[in-house]
């Protein structure tokens, strides 16, 4: 399916020049980064991921994150998100 999307001159320079590099067009270079971006991004916002990480780095930050995932286990089929 066509679509279009309008990128800054400079942003559009930088997939152009690296699309080139590898070998490949523009298109296959933007579905490749779009795929490559949903497959490892997260539904969850980077200040709540930073304040998971924050709480792992002590004993009681990890007990409350252990807390938190029985929890949320206990009230669904599908057992806790992956993080």
């Amino acid at each position: 399916m066509a679509t279009t999307v309008h990128l800054p001159r400079e942003l559009l320079e930088r997939v152009d020049k690296r699309a080139m590099s590898m070998k490949l067009s523009r298109n296959q270079f933007v579905r490749r980064a779009l795929d490559r971006l949903l497959a490892h991004e997260t539904e969850w916002s980077d200040q709540f991921l930073r304040a998971l990480q924050e709480a792992a780095d002590d004993e009681d930050g990890r007990r409350g994150i252990d807390d938190i995932m029985h929890a949320v286990a206990r009230r669904s089929r599908k057992g806790p998100p992956k993080l």
